[in-house]
Parts: C-alpha cells; sequence; structure tokens
C-alpha cells in the first residue's frame, strides 16, 4: 500500500502541468536568454527596492530600464547605425 501511495505521489509531480504561464510570458516577449554580470551593492539594493515596491520581478524591472535605454539610444557620429 505504501509503495502505491509513493508511485502515486511521484506520478503527480513528474506529470506535465497545464498551467504553461512561463511558456505564454517567453512567447510574448521571444526567446529568453540568461545573463550573468556584477552591479555594486548599492545597485542591487536599488533593484531590489523598485522590485519590491512596484511587485515586479527583478528581471522585468531591467527589461524595463534596457527597453528605455535603447529606445533613447543613439550610436556614436562615427558608427554606422544598425537597427536594434
Amino acid at each position: 500500500m505504501a509503495k502505491k501511495q509513493i508511485a502515486e505521489g511521484l506520478n503527480g509531480l513528474l506529470a506535465p502541468t497545464t498551467k504553461g504561464t512561463t511558456t505564454e510570458a517567453a512567447t510574448d516577449q521571444g526567446r529568453k536568454v540568461v545573463l550573468s554580470f556584477s552591479v555594486d551593492e548599492k545597485t542591487a539594493e536599488n533593484l531590489r527596492y523598485v522590485a519590491y515596491y512596484d511587485r515586479k520581478t527583478q528581471s522585468a524591472v531591467i527589461a524595463e530600464a534596457l527597453a528605455e535605454y535603447f529606445a533613447k539610444w543613439t550610436p556614436a557620429p562615427q558608427e554606422k547605425p544598425r537597427k536594434l
């Protein structure tokens, strides 16, 4: 009996889920890429603060800030511009 309960529990954990919220979010914004970078402690603290009070993930705060930066960015005069 215990083996049957363990097997049923494991099958429930390993069965595919139907939620799919992560997949939907990934397809809305395109393919996600994991990046790793270093920032000073004050910047990391500010990032956590903004994310907490805006009720967003830290990734969402960074993505929003970078999108705004890229929208305003212009290349240096000597560089050949490319589409972002």
